[in-house]
């Protein structure tokens, strides 16, 4: 008889973490903690589910991250801020004690982007280390803590069906907060206040029109995460508009077109335009019809909105700094730092003090700023492989995953754009689920590289690329 290797039962992860939590759930009855043992209790069932199947606490993260920024209202404790790089730590580890079943096929070829990103990695580190102190921890986690979602991805994969509830959960939250930042505008700031978000901080105006934020902690995220809603689940619903799911989707657009509009976000009408001019012309002509229908739209916001939103005096500001600070990259080629402005060096200034911070409002001016113009290389070069891997995998790869395919190569183009004009992947959740979607499209099939497991056809091999439909 062959004996069972530990590596391979299932049930040694599990009772692992049993005995664990068992010995947590006796020491805080020891000591007292109500509320700990309570919380204790939840987590039990949530990490042993995670641990059977991390796809579970990816998909969760998914799901949850939108509804980061009501923990500016809701009373919690403050380790609770952290729920987010808990969860992801949490889902990491769990990659390496989950089934084989659960697990992608050893032996596959890394994605194309890999290398870009390992390149940027290695250059983060040594910039930290040089830099030092807060500064160089808070860049580095900033720029770098989020490709661990796509690490657990690839670890272990979305099969066809985890992909299509993926998009499902995008849709249904997309269309969640959509509701939610429309209602703001009939809600107003005073109201929205009094609730406990604060002015200048969640609350922004564009003129004198507020700028939705729904659930998010800025109007930025919201306007980024609808965004990305409707270019990866847009073609998706197109494909088959027999399934009921997808029929709602499609009378539901308007709603998150409305949406990303009252966010007042430019980054995100560019990117939303950019998306469905290129999803148009590829895949669904009738998509062409949203642009000058958008077009109108914009005319019809209130006038202080629409003069704000359309002002180049915005516009002249950026590019003002960015030609200033041309002179600061062609000085230091090798950059002068990671954590040196943006979001990062917020941060950093919470503890340093430090007053003087530039906004580049602009990805790439951030990434040759900081990490050099080898840095700018890899960032480029990780943005233009997972395009063309989508790409490739919209036109080569199994027919039922070619629609979220091409909803992904749309995505990844909509993000390089917008990171022309915000420091995108400075905002969260938009960090967050771009890793999460770009390392669910590195499992995908694509022509004579069959890099996929499915659960249909047995996980822990390569997909033989039958076709499998789904419907709900």
């Amino acid at each position: 008889m062959k004996r069972r290797s530990l590596r391979n039962n299932p049930l040694v992860p599990e009772a692992a973490l049993l005995v664990g939590a068992n010995v947590v759930l006796l020491l805080a009855a020891l000591a007292g903690a109500g509320p700990l043992l309570g919380a204790v209790c939840l987590a039990i069932p949530l990490t042993l589910a995670v641990a059977h199947r991390p796809q579970r606490g990816l998909m969760a993260l998914a799901a949850l991250a939108p509804f980061d920024g009501l923990l500016e209202v809701v009373p919690h404790p403050a380790a609770l801020a952290a729920w987010k790089e808990v969860l992801l730590v949490a889902v990491v580890a769990a990659t390496f004690v989950a089934p084989a079943e659960a697990r992608g096929a050893p032996g596959r070829r890394l994605p194309p982007w890999a290398a870009g990103i390992a390149l940027l990695f290695g250059l983060g580190l040594v910039s930290a280390v040089l830099v030092g102190s807060i500064q160089g921890l808070v860049g580095v986690k900033i720029v770098f803590f989020y490709v661990f979602a796509a690490i657990a991805v690839w670890r272990c994969p979305f099969d066809r069906r985890d992909r299509d509830q993926l998009v499902t959960v995008l849709m249904v939250v997309g269309f969640v907060t959509s509701v939610i930042g429309i209602v703001q505008q009939f809600m107003g700031p005073e109201r929205l206040n009094a609730l406990g978000y604060e002015y200048n901080s969640t609350i922004r105006f564009s003129g004198s029109f507020m700028r939705s934020f729904s659930t998010f902690i800025q109007p930025f995220g919201f306007g980024f995460f609808v965004m990305t809603v409707l270019l990866l689940a847009m073609p998706v619903a197109f494909e088959d508009l027999s399934r009921r799911r997808n029929r709602l989707f499609v009378l539901a657009t308007p709603i998150l077109g409305l949406a990303v509009l009252s966010t007042i976000v430019r980054g995100a009408w560019l990117g939303l335009a950019v998306g469905v001019v290129y999803l148009g012309a590829r895949r669904n002509r009738a998509l062409l019809l949203l642009i000058p229908l958008a077009a109108v739209t914009v005319l019809l916001l209130p006038p202080e909105a629409a003069s704000s939103a359309l002002s180049s005096t915005s516009s002249v500001e950026r590019t003002t700094g960015w030609r200033t600070n041309l002179s600061q990259i062609s000085q230091n080629p090798f950059g002068v730092g990671i954590g040196a402005t943006g979001g990062a060096a917020v941060k950093s200034a919470e503890f340093t003090g430090e007053e003087e911070i530039y906004q580049p409002d602009n990805y790439y001016m951030k990434i040759a700023l900081e990490l050099g113009v080898l840095g700018l290389w890899s960032f480029v070069l990780v943005l233009v492989s997972a395009f063309t891997l989508s790409l490739r995998q919209a036109s080569t790869g199994p027919m039922e995953d070619r629609a979220f395919a091409s909803g992904l190569s749309a995505v990844v183009l909509a993000s390089a754009v917008a990171s022309m004009v915000a420091t995108y992947f400075e905002i969260f959740p938009m960090d967050l689920l771009f890793w999460v979607l770009v390392g669910t499209g590195a499992t995908m099939a694509v022509k004579g590289r069959p890099m996929e497991t499915d659960r249909s056809e047995g996980t822990g091999t390569p997909s033989s690329g039958l076709p499998t439909t789904l419907r709900s």
